[in-house]
């Protein structure tokens, strides 16, 4: 991960000129539709344009994130990589155009997941009108709670799915062979069943050799956290796994585990019987705590999936590289494997890196998967002739 250089002087250069641009595009579509300026009432040209022109353009149009995407100007800000953003040293926020807030916000309150960009929209609620970013002072008396847990921050569930299929990808395209990667929407205790009827398929096929399982997801519908898991299983006892390391981002000095360490042991147990409990090993990695008391709460949910994806790709690369490390090793042994590989987060003698330089790996990360979602919708654009302005 780089260093994110952009001065606040040249964010904001680009980001006036992103405004220029999507008001002449605005006057050209209203020159073009003057019957679907509907919220135009008495304003001058002016105030229309900056006021209400967008929000009709929204209301009237067909996909309209990607039709402003067909406009090149257009596409190539919503698409800048982070190197060409300004983000507050402090909240970590990108500096966003006003027109820009407004796409996203708008955006936000169309049906199509697709339309949910992650990280830079915020709740209806909290949207004025014309699709600003309302003054707190202006949010509903029953949202305090709303407030202080996601602030001007908040993902909607399609904006955490676009997310978590980001993250999916990348990870199950390292499945191969014996080695599965399940990175599926879901709870654990589905993921474990799933690979039980897989290995009782195996055996009676008479497979031979071991498989490995190397599983992403939430813990139950009662617990939402995300955990990684690996489960090595042997066709010939289909019904029991051989071994079984859990991943969670809170490692507690031994004997003490990770406050969600008694939802992995029940979700296995309700698969595998009560004698898991006996097998499943602590492989936990202390991510979280660089989120230290005094932090807004929601950042912990920004850092989950991406913490967690990046233990799913160390146990799968350890996997390919080393299997019988992963069947034998200790556990010392993997969870050293595994930080070698997870340089996003520790430095190349295994030490976690400074909380600082952890926030700002997040921070990219987060802005990239926006840039995907944008960048899917170019291909869809570039592909599909049917969306016209």
């Amino acid at each position: 991960m780089h260093q994110l250089i952009c001065t606040r002087e040249k964010a904001e250069a680009a980001n006036f000129n992103f405004e220029l641009e999507v008001q002449g595009f605005l006057r050209n579509w209203i020159c073009q539709n003057q019957g679907e300026t509907l919220l135009r009432f008495d304003q001058s040209l002016d105030e229309y344009v900056s006021n209400n022109a967008l929000r009709d353009f929204f209301l009237h149009s067909v996909h309209p994130l990607k039709q402003l995407l067909q406009q090149n100007a257009i596409a190539c800000h919503l698409g800048r990589c982070a190197d060409e953003v300004y983000f507050d040293p402090t909240s970590g926020d990108p500096l966003l155009a006003p027109a820009e807030q407004r796409i996203y916000n708008l955006a936000h309150r169309m049906d199509s997941e697709q339309m949910h960009v992650p990280f830079r929209s915020v709740q209806p609620v909290k949207q004025t009108e014309a699709g600003d970013t309302a003054d707190i002072a202006t949010y509903p008396a029953e949202s305090e709670t709303i407030r202080y847990n996601s602030g001007n921050h908040f993902t909607s569930r399609p904006a955490n799915g676009n997310v978590f299929d980001e993250n999916s990808k990348q990870c199950v395209a390292k499945s191969a062979g014996n080695l599965n990667v399940i990175f599926e929407r879901g709870f654990l205790e589905d993921r474990l069943h799933d690979i039980k009827q897989r290995m009782i398929a195996l055996h009676e096929a008479g497979a031979q050799g071991y498989q490995y399982f190397v599983i992403c997801s939430r813990h139950s519908p009662k617990e939402g956290h995300f955990g990684a898991s690996l489960v090595i299983m042997d066709p010939l006892n289909p019904h029991f796994p051989i071994r079984v390391l859990v991943c969670d981002t809170l490692l507690k000095d031994l004997p003490n585990h990770p406050r969600w360490w008694n939802h992995f042991i029940a979700e296995y147990a309700n698969v595998f019987g009560e004698a898991i409990g006996e097998v499943i090993e602590d492989l936990s990695h202390p991510l979280q705590k660089v989120n230290v008391k005094g932090d807004n709460p929601y950042r912990h949910d920004w850092d989950c999936p991406y913490y967690v994806t990046s233990m799913t790709n160390a146990l799968a690369d350890i996997v390919v590289s080393d299997p019988d490390l992963m069947v034998n090793g200790s556990l010392k042994e993997v969870h050293d494997a595994m930080k070698a590989l997870m340089q996003d987060y520790y430095h190349t003698d295994q030490t976690i890196k400074d909380r600082q330089d952890i926030k700002e790996t997040n921070r990219l990360k987060r802005w990239n998967s926006g840039l995907e979602v944008i960048r899917d919708l170019l291909t869809d654009v570039a592909s599909n002739s049917s969306y016209q302005v």
